[in-house]
């Protein structure tokens, strides 16, 4: 706790009995003292004088020296009223000190603590009350299983859950004593909502926001939901006529809860919406395309017969079909994407896959002069995955020409497949080439591309294909070494039951 506070008022009731019990204590005892010191000596100079008198030595030098002796227990008698006086105000002084933060911790105000300082004859008795008031704070907080602050009056943190530190990666003694702003301080700014809150708080006024940014202490960037609430006297319910009252707060609580994983599931689920919409379009689409591209190729290859090799008819028909071959496979890779990836499982050595997929590419270069190479080809052990040979392959094939396309001249790409860790890793690195960060959250968006001749599908269409063998597809890029496609999938006999998250995962 953060050491004593003032003095809270209590109840009415408990205000009154209080200082009657204590000014009895503070008479009655001195009183008693004085008293039983007083009629001691009575009795005792009493039965001095009978003594005297049966044996008729009283005489005058006698009664004088018995009423010396009268003054003198009354002088005592009165020194007893005085240290019994004493004595009860320094017991009753630590007590009405208990007694006045026992008030503060029914009214509410669990920072009651005692100043040992001000109860130095019954210091131990501060000391036990303050570590029983710790624990109970302490309890409280380590059992609410939600991220809690506890604040002050004036805004100062006194405790926090473990839920809190662990969002905020502070331990509690790091914080306790701090104002919570500071503790919730965003790296790069951002204190302007904070300043908000804590006028808001000041004034005590309602607190919920539904989407407010808060810094961590390893400098992260947060979003979280935080709602305040406010504790009172006991004896100032909450619905008093005017409100809340600043001096019936004892205590501020801030909750709050890190929504920066559920905001990136809930844009994840959006998309997904978007994109199942998007396929059944596409899919109706290119159904509706399928009949008539196949009929104007017909036709089109009719027309084709009746014009001489040099006639120029013949080069527009050429054309024409050249067109339409082009349409029919953006249809089927419309299809393709709009459609569930069912297939039949074989276990399959995915460095078989590689060779032949760069055997595959390495035909179609052309003039180009880009390395195709194929990485630990011959290592041990065998790469196997469970999956659908072909559905694979295209998916890889993809890859690796999107690859090869991204490559300038004089580049190398290289293909390896590398077991390990229950899983199979391919990985397609291409030399020369370098994906900036807002091109990367978008890469396997289909349509999206940067090639003036591309459609946009074939990465799309690569990621349902490895998602839909429980695997994952990502993508790291650097300035330096280029680019690297990651393709993971489960090894034979490891397949998970479920397919992998399908978000994009990005270095660069």
């Amino acid at each position: 706790m953060n050491g004593p506070v003032g003095r809270r008022p209590s109840s009415p009731a408990t205000a009154q009995r209080r200082p009657r019990a204590r000014q009895r204590f503070l008479v009655l005892l001195p009183l008693v003292m004085g008293l039983l010191v007083g009629a001691t000596g009575y009795f005792a100079t009493g039965m001095s004088r009978r003594v005297h008198v049966m044996h008729g030595v009283f005489s005058p030098e006698t009664e004088r020296l018995l009423r010396q002796l009268d003054m003198q227990l009354l002088m005592v008698g009165v020194i007893a009223a005085v240290l019994a006086f004493g004595m009860t105000f320094g017991v009753t002084t630590p007590l009405r000190a208990l007694a006045d933060r026992l008030d503060a911790v029914t009214s509410g105000d669990l920072r009651a603590s005692l100043d040992p300082r001000a109860t130095p004859d019954a210091e131990w008795l501060a000391g036990a009350f303050n570590d029983a008031l710790s624990s109970v704070n302490r309890y409280l907080l380590q059992g609410i299983s939600g991220a809690i602050l506890s604040l002050s009056p004036d805004g100062l943190i006194i405790g926090s859950s473990p839920a809190a530190e662990m969002i905020l990666g502070y331990r509690e003694d790091e914080i306790v004593g701090r104002r919570f702003s500071d503790a919730f301080a965003p790296p790069g700014g951002g204190r302007a909502d904070l300043t908000a809150f804590e006028s808001a708080i000041a004034g005590r006024r309602p607190v919920n926001v539904d989407d407010a940014f808060i810094g961590t202490k390893d400098g992260r960037r947060i979003r979280v939901g935080l709602s305040v609430s406010y504790l009172r006297h006991a004896d100032r319910p909450d619905g008093a006529a005017g409100g809340i009252q600043p001096r019936d707060v004892v205590g501020v609580t801030i909750g709050f809860k890190d929504l920066t994983e559920i905001r990136r599931l809930r844009d994840h689920l959006r998309k997904t919406d978007q994109l199942v919409a998007l396929g059944a379009l596409t899919a109706g689409v290119a159904h509706e395309l399928r009949n008539p591209l196949a009929s104007m190729r017909g036709l089109t290859e009719l027309l084709a017969r009746d014009f001489a090799p040099d006639d120029p008819r013949a080069r527009y028909a050429s054309t024409m079909l050249d067109s339409i071959d082009r349409l029919n496979t953006l249809v089927e890779n419309l299809l393709l994407l709009s459609s569930d990836v069912t297939h039949t499982e074989e276990t399959v050595d995915a460095r078989e896959l590689v060779r032949e997929v760069t055997a595959f590419v390495s035909l179609g270069l052309g003039g180009r002069t880009v390395e195709i190479a194929i990485g630990d080809a011959d290592a041990a052990p065998p790469a196997r995955v469970q999956c659908s040979r072909a559905r694979l392959i295209q998916a890889l094939s993809n890859i690796v020409l999107n690859a090869v396309q991204s490559t300038p001249d004089g580049g190398r790409v290289t293909v390896a497949a590398t077991p390990g860790d229950g899983q199979v890793a391919i990985r397609v690195h291409n030399t020369g080439s370098y994906i900036p960060p807002d091109i990367m959250k978008r890469l396997f968006v289909p349509f999206f591309t940067t090639k003036p001749s591309g459609t946009g599908l074939g990465l799309a269409i690569a990621r349902q294909i490895v998602t839909a063998h429980h695997g994952q597809l990502s993508v790291e890029s650097d300035r330096a070494s280029g680019t690297c496609f990651i393709i993971e999938l489960p090894a034979a006999g490891t397949a998970s039951a479920a397919p992998a998250d399908a978000s994009l995962t990005a270095t660069a």
